[in-house]
């Protein structure tokens, strides 16, 4: 007999949306095409960024985009590389680590959230996890800036 999926599950080759604000100072293209994405891309009250499954997103990553203010761009994480990026705490030398938890809300069953194992309790700690964030985002679609 197979065993059921634990529903709040999230694979680790599980593909996530994150959705960002039209803002220029989120993304920066350089002359050579590359971009390079802020980390203030993954800024979040509660240090717990918001990203949708892109499993259970019927239509993409334009559901995502659909789900926020007109322009907005989204970027894609894999599961499996958010949870290989830890920062270690520069005077307690603990150790935080990232994951990611389906986190289904009204409106949004494919809403999860990147947090910290032990969370997040640090200002520097969450810092240093949204540049990490920020450098193995890819940009699904981008916003509309305005000019």
């Amino acid at each position: 007999m197979g065993t059921l999926e634990n529903p709040q599950s999230v694979a680790d080759d599980e593909l996530l949306y994150r959705a960002i604000r039209p803002d220029a100072n989120l993304l920066t293209y350089y002359d050579d095409g590359s971009l390079r994405i802020s980390s203030n891309a993954f800024n979040d009250a509660l240090r717990r960024p918001s990203v949708d499954r892109a499993s259970l997103c019927i239509e993409g990553p334009a559901e995502c985009q659909m789900r926020f203010a007109s322009g907005s761009g989204v970027l894609s994480l894999l599961t499996s590389d958010v949870r290989e990026i830890s920062a270690t705490h520069g005077v307690t030398g603990i150790v935080y680590c990232a994951d990611v938890e389906a986190v289904p809300i009204p409106n949004n069953a494919t809403h999860a959230e990147i947090h910290g194992k032990p969370p997040f309790d640090t200002d520097k700690v969450f810092v240093r996890i949204k540049h990490s964030l920020a450098r193995i985002a890819r940009l699904e679609l981008g916003p509309t800036l305005q000019t």
